[in-house]
């Protein structure tokens, strides 16, 4: 199932009722949607300078430890495989908990 997911438009009742029924939660919007632009919220570029990634590895990896498949797309080639460069660092919990708790 997809829609709009990422740390300023999340649907928690959603998440738990596609996890209960066995059913993948895949995020449409995951790098901001109707909600602003996340990718330079103060909070996550903070979390970004922490880990040395980018605000997009941030908000990627957000959602792929929440579960959530994610999709991206770009002409630059370049860009995508930075995008998409997410295994060299975890977010903390409290790093998630703030992540969870953004509001637009």
């Amino acid at each position: 199932m997809q829609v709009e997911w990422n740390p300023l438009d999340h649907d928690e009742d959603m998440l738990a009722l596609c996890t209960k029924h066995g059913i993948q939660l895949q995020a449409w919007s995951p790098l901001g949607g109707d909600h602003g632009d996340i990718l330079s919220n103060p909070q996550v570029v903070a979390i970004a300078a922490t880990h040395n990634t980018s605000t997009a590895q941030v908000v990627l990896k957000w959602s792929l430890q929440r579960g959530v498949a994610v999709v991206t797309g770009t002409d630059n080639p370049a860009h995508m495989a930075s995008d998409l460069d997410l295994w060299g660092f975890t977010l903390t919990d409290q790093e998630m908990t703030e992540l969870n708790n953004l509001k637009p």
